[in-house]
């Protein structure tokens, strides 16, 4: 799956192809990164959950009488093959407003408040996404001040074909055939609902058969969370309720991403036992090992996190640790706490129509991270960009945003040792341009990813500094 965003912001074009495992995104300050893995979020959000809460009595019920237009397309000569991927199309377009758009509607306002606050000041245009699956290809624009599906491309042509005694469906390459008795009109309802739910199936399958769950950890980590704790005892109240509750809770205010992280730390439970000995829990170990030089602890009654020294009988709250640790901590919390748990969800992959997985495929978590440079010396960098390669290997999918030229030549390095596949990695520069920001693919092959982003600073410092050296000896 890929996602195109164009027109977003300061951004006029971005992709994300959500097929690969790590995605290092650089650039310049203010040029639009936060805005491009934000949308993606959202984005994928509202799809998960729209696999969750996917309602298939009500979907049965509102397809029980076909479109009107499709009626005016058929024919009752036996034999005679009509096209109605338009009306099926159509059909699909209902449903994904009815569901995938109404969350993102909604998420987008908890974030952006409006569509006005996110238009391309540089180009004047409204946003635009592309969603590009492998069944359809969806087009959302701006309708009345709205997000709205403005085109849905179904990528087989799908075919009616009278005849007089009914067949399964055909499935080719190209097309998909529906064979039914020319006589049976209320056989041609069925067949086309089933067709549409199997269709939606498989832009569900798509997205929940590779992400089991997201995570946003955002730039800046300790002082939010330090500045959200307060919220801590009433995020606490509010989940022993939460089987009463008939919204998920949100902070409002706070824009989704980040009220997502707060109570994702927040409902820890610290006393549910959390596998052992899994790679991912192993990484975190690894984590307070050789970077931390201590133990990250999450305290189930203050809703709090604390940091114990190695070798010293202290327990810090992390508002009073140094600014690495407590940057660091809530990484470690989430792989140790979050990542470690499987996703239960209300209405996931498994409660759709039978379907067979692609071999070998197995949904991974994807977390976000916003400059896991942040307070790191250069040696630690490296380290955790090595630890971002073991997650990797381990399968979850991280998508990082960063002006570190240590994580990016460690990166390379990773490569060149081959702990990292070059195929599972897109690298990427947002450059500026008269129209917006513009996400550029960096080239990557066996030797790593070309540097156009750090190396222009390196050689004006490097040439500055020859420069004064002459003038130095020259006044001497």
């Amino acid at each position: 799956m890929k996602i195109e965003i164009h027109n977003f912001g300061p951004i006029h074009r971005f992709d994300c192809d959500l097929d690969k495992d790590l995605h290092l995104i650089v650039g310049e300050n203010n040029i639009g990164k936060s805005y491009a893995i934000t949308l993606v979020y959202l984005l994928l959000k509202s799809l998960i959950e729209s696999g969750e809460d996917f309602d298939w009595d009500q979907f049965r019920k509102r397809q029980e009488v076909m479109r009107k237009d499709l009626f005016g397309k058929v024919s009752l000569t036996t034999g005679e093959e009509v096209d109605i991927s338009v009306s099926l199309g159509n059909s699909l377009t209902d449903i994904l407003e009815d569901v995938f758009l109404n969350k993102f509607r909604n998420y987008f306002g908890g974030t952006y408040n409006s569509i006005d606050s996110v238009i391309n000041k540089s180009s004047g245009e409204e946003p635009q996404v592309r969603l590009l699956l492998d069944e359809i290809e969806v087009h959302i624009g701006v309708a009345e001040g709205v997000f709205a599906v403005k085109n849905l491309v179904v990528r087989k042509a799908i075919k009616v074909i009278f005849q007089e005694k009914d067949k399964p469906f055909r499935l080719e390459t190209d097309k998909i055939t529906i064979y039914c008795d020319k006589e049976d009109y209320k056989n041609l309802e069925t067949r086309f609902s089933v067709l549409s739910a199997f269709l939606y199936h498989e832009v569900l399958k798509e997205v929940l058969s590779k992400i089991r769950s997201i995570h946003y950890l955002p730039a800046s980590r300790s002082g939010l969370y330090q500045a959200l704790s307060a919220f801590g005892q009433i995020v606490a109240e509010l989940s022993k309720s939460r089987a009463f509750l008939k919204s998920r809770i949100e902070l409002p205010g706070i824009s989704i991403p980040l009220s997502d992280y707060f109570l994702e730390l927040s409902e820890i439970d610290p006393n549910r036992k959390n596998p052992e000995n899994t790679p991912i829990a192993t990484i975190a170990e690894e984590i307070e090992e050789n970077i931390l030089h201590g133990k990250v602890e999450f305290d189930g009654r203050t809703k709090k996190l604390f940091y114990t020294p190695d070798g010293m009988a202290l327990r810090l709250d992390i508002d009073a640790t140094s600014s690495m640790v407590s940057e660091l901590s809530p990484i470690v919390a989430f792989l140790r706490h979050i990542l470690t748990q499987s996703v239960k969800r209300q209405r996931s992959i498994s409660s759709l129509p039978p379907t067979t997985l692609p071999e070998g495929i197995s949904p991974k978590a994807l977390i976000f991270i916003e400059e896991p440079e942040a307070h790191l010396h250069p040696e630690n960098q490296v380290k955790l960009m090595s630890a971002f390669a073991d997650l990797v290997n381990t399968d979850v999918k991280i998508i990082i945003t960063s002006h570190s030229n240590y994580l990016f030549n460690k990166l390379n390095n990773l490569i060149l040792e081959e702990k990292v596949a070059i195929e599972s990695i897109q690298a990427s520069i947002l450059k500026p341009s008269a129209m917006g920001s513009e996400a550029i693919a960096l080239e990557t092959d066996k030797l790593g990813i070309l540097n156009e982003n750090f190396i222009g600073v390196a050689e004006e410092l490097h040439e500055e500094k020859v420069d004064l050296i002459h003038k130095m000896n020259a006044d001497a």
